[in-house]
């Protein structure tokens, strides 16, 4: 059972349906390796993000309370 989906785009569409194509490949089109590092990259950042704004609400708690 796969994971993840197929992150090639393309398969089996015909060449008239892929993303613009320049000399040496698509252009603007994120490549499989960078899709890949996000979707490891995005759910660390939402996490730290997270984590972030409640030490930083905790501390203005903390102020407000005078604690």
């Amino acid at each position: 059972m796969r994971v993840f989906s197929d992150l090639n785009l393309d398969g089996d569409n015909p060449v008239r349906a892929h993303a613009n194509r320049g000399t040496w490949g698509p252009t603007g089109v994120p490549t499989t390796r960078w899709k890949k590092v996000q979707r490891i990259l995005i759910p660390i950042v939402t996490v730290a993000i997270a984590i972030g704004l409640f030490f930083l609400g905790r501390m203005f708690y903390l102020i407000l309370t005078g604690a």
